[in-house]
Protein backbone atom coordinates (compact mmCIF):
# COMPACT_ATOMS: atom_id res chain seq x y z
CA UNK A 1 0.00 0.00 0.00
CA UNK A 2 1.45 3.18 -1.43
CA UNK A 3 1.06 6.19 0.52
CA UNK A 4 2.59 9.28 -1.70
CA UNK A 5 1.24 12.76 -2.05
CA UNK A 6 0.75 13.54 -5.75
CA UNK A 7 3.41 15.14 -7.95
CA UNK A 8 1.15 18.14 -8.29
CA UNK A 9 1.49 18.97 -4.57
CA UNK A 10 5.46 18.67 -4.81
CA UNK A 11 5.72 20.98 -8.18
CA UNK A 12 3.53 23.38 -5.87
CA UNK A 13 5.87 22.50 -2.76
CA UNK A 14 8.83 23.28 -5.34
CA UNK A 15 7.79 26.74 -6.20
CA UNK A 16 6.83 28.23 -3.20
CA UNK A 17 10.25 27.90 -1.45
CA UNK A 18 11.88 30.36 -3.73
CA UNK A 19 8.55 32.50 -3.11
CA UNK A 20 9.64 32.17 0.98
CA UNK A 21 13.03 32.66 0.45
CA UNK A 22 12.04 36.28 -1.15
CA UNK A 23 9.87 37.00 1.35
CA UNK A 24 12.31 36.71 3.92
CA UNK A 25 14.92 38.50 1.96
CA UNK A 26 12.26 40.97 1.14
CA UNK A 27 11.34 41.55 5.20
CA UNK A 28 11.86 45.94 6.07
CA UNK A 29 14.04 45.42 9.21
CA UNK A 30 16.85 42.55 9.87
CA UNK A 31 15.56 39.46 11.64
CA UNK A 32 15.68 39.11 15.49
CA UNK A 33 16.02 35.79 15.35
CA UNK A 34 16.78 32.87 13.18
CA UNK A 35 14.10 30.72 14.60
CA UNK A 36 11.27 31.24 11.95
CA UNK A 37 13.64 31.00 9.01
CA UNK A 38 15.14 27.59 10.25
CA UNK A 39 11.75 26.27 10.88
CA UNK A 40 10.45 26.66 7.63
CA UNK A 41 13.77 25.41 6.05
CA UNK A 42 13.42 22.08 8.10
CA UNK A 43 9.07 22.18 7.36
CA UNK A 44 10.23 22.21 3.35
CA UNK A 45 13.00 19.75 4.37
CA UNK A 46 10.50 17.38 5.74
CA UNK A 47 7.85 18.10 2.98
CA UNK A 48 10.64 17.64 -0.01
CA UNK A 49 9.09 13.74 -1.27
CA UNK A 50 13.16 13.68 -2.52
CA UNK A 51 16.38 15.45 -3.50
CA UNK A 52 15.83 16.18 -7.12
CA UNK A 53 12.86 18.55 -5.76
CA UNK A 54 15.53 19.71 -3.07
CA UNK A 55 17.87 20.62 -5.94
CA UNK A 56 15.13 22.55 -8.50
CA UNK A 57 13.67 24.81 -5.23
CA UNK A 58 17.09 25.77 -4.82
CA UNK A 59 17.96 26.11 -7.80
CA UNK A 60 15.03 28.64 -8.70
CA UNK A 61 15.94 30.52 -5.47
CA UNK A 62 19.36 31.32 -6.85
CA UNK A 63 18.12 31.42 -10.60
CA UNK A 64 14.87 33.83 -9.74
CA UNK A 65 14.46 34.71 -6.20
CA UNK A 66 17.62 36.12 -5.66
CA UNK A 67 17.88 38.14 -9.02
CA UNK A 68 14.42 39.36 -8.49
CA UNK A 69 15.42 40.50 -4.54
CA UNK A 70 18.44 41.99 -5.95
CA UNK A 71 16.81 44.08 -9.16
CA UNK A 72 13.30 45.09 -7.60
CA UNK A 73 13.84 45.11 -3.60
CA UNK A 74 17.54 46.29 -3.67
CA UNK A 75 18.01 49.67 -6.12
CA UNK A 76 17.92 51.96 -3.50
CA UNK A 77 21.85 51.87 -2.85
CA UNK A 78 23.37 52.12 -5.85
CA UNK A 79 26.62 49.64 -4.53
CA UNK A 80 24.73 46.93 -3.37
CA UNK A 81 25.00 44.76 -6.98
CA UNK A 82 28.47 46.12 -6.31
CA UNK A 83 28.79 44.37 -2.64
CA UNK A 84 26.53 41.30 -3.13
CA UNK A 85 28.53 40.14 -6.74
CA UNK A 86 31.83 41.12 -4.69
CA UNK A 87 30.40 38.69 -1.69
CA UNK A 88 29.28 36.02 -4.23
CA UNK A 89 31.52 33.19 -3.48
CA UNK A 90 31.43 33.71 0.22
CA UNK A 91 27.54 33.59 -0.30
CA UNK A 92 27.35 31.07 -2.32
CA UNK A 93 30.12 28.64 0.50
CA UNK A 94 27.64 30.01 3.28
CA UNK A 95 24.41 28.49 1.53
CA UNK A 96 26.10 25.39 0.54
CA UNK A 97 27.05 25.02 4.67
CA UNK A 98 24.16 26.26 6.06
CA UNK A 99 20.92 25.44 3.82
CA UNK A 100 22.06 22.81 1.25
CA UNK A 101 24.16 20.30 3.59
CA UNK A 102 21.41 20.51 6.09
CA UNK A 103 18.43 20.32 4.27
CA UNK A 104 20.12 17.24 1.46
CA UNK A 105 20.93 15.80 5.11
CA UNK A 106 16.73 15.76 6.30
CA UNK A 107 15.54 14.68 3.42
CA UNK A 108 17.67 12.00 2.99
CA UNK A 109 17.26 10.41 6.47
CA UNK A 110 13.96 10.94 6.23
CA UNK A 111 13.71 9.18 3.33
CA UNK A 112 16.20 6.41 4.97
CA UNK A 113 13.54 6.64 7.73
CA UNK A 114 9.97 5.87 6.13
CA UNK A 115 12.03 3.62 4.05
CA UNK A 116 13.08 1.45 6.77
CA UNK A 117 9.66 1.42 8.16
CA UNK A 118 7.77 0.09 5.12
CA UNK A 119 10.56 -2.83 4.81
CA UNK A 120 9.86 -3.51 8.83
CA UNK A 121 6.11 -3.64 8.16
CA UNK A 122 5.97 -5.25 5.21
CA UNK A 123 8.43 -8.41 6.71
CA UNK A 124 5.33 -8.76 9.46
Amino acid sequence: MKRRRPKASQIVLTLIYPMAFFCFLSLDQPLDSWTIPIAVLILFSLLWENLTYLLISNLLTWVVAIPLWLVIMEPKEEQTFAIFTASLPFIMLLFVGFVLIPETLIVSVKNYIIKEFKRRNTAK
